[in-house]
């Protein structure tokens, strides 16, 4: 049998193998970037675990890694390290990861934190609201956005570091002047 077409914004994305892709997971599925050029969908949420909140323009003029994750997601799980030890290596050159925690209870996104050391912030979406302004398809999701808050890459599925590195150096590029 074949595999099921996922689409995004009207452009083919890649056929994931048949019984693959859940109601919002793509359980295995290795992303691969989909460029983009739209403006980034600006927020500002609760931050997680953490009081207050966070917004997209609290990190005008830098490139934002945006990942959409929970942790009841496999795929979410899998590409957790590879996240933070990006964040590590690009957090000092104007590279900022952001976390959106997805219809999750609150309690498991803390711990889920705690379990994989994340120290990059990521605010609070029960309702899945962010979710839908970012047009999301599956778990995990990450979006790079470049210094002037234009989405440049979409990722649905697990990301390798390869691919983000690679993503985030045509990100960095974009914002030379």
């Amino acid at each position: 049998m074949a595999g099921l077409v996922v689409y995004s914004s009207f452009r083919q994305f890649r056929a994931a193998p048949a019984g693959r892709v859940g109601p919002l997971g793509i359980a295995g599925y290795r992303a691969q970037p989909i460029e983009e050029s739209r403006p980034a969908p600006g927020f500002e949420m609760p931050s997680l675990g953490e009081d207050g909140t966070i917004a997209l323009q609290d990190f005008a003029g830098k490139v934002v890694v945006l990942n959409f994750w929970a942790s009841w997601c496999g795929p979410c799980r899998a590409e957790a390290p590879t996240l933070q030890r990006l964040w590590e290596e690009y957090g000092h050159r104007g590279v900022q990861f952001l976390g959106v925690n997805y219809r999750d209870d609150e309690f498991a996104a803390r711990e889920y934190e705690r379990e994989f050391r994340i120290t990059y912030p990521s605010v609070f979406d029960p309702a899945g609201e962010l979710a839908f302004e970012y047009q999301l398809i599956g778990l995990p999701s990450t979006f790079i956005i470049d210094s002037r808050g234009q989405v440049v890459y979409r990722f649905t599925g697990i990301v390798t570091e390869p691919l983000l590195r690679d993503a985030i150096q045509v990100a960095l590029r974009r914002g030379m002047p």
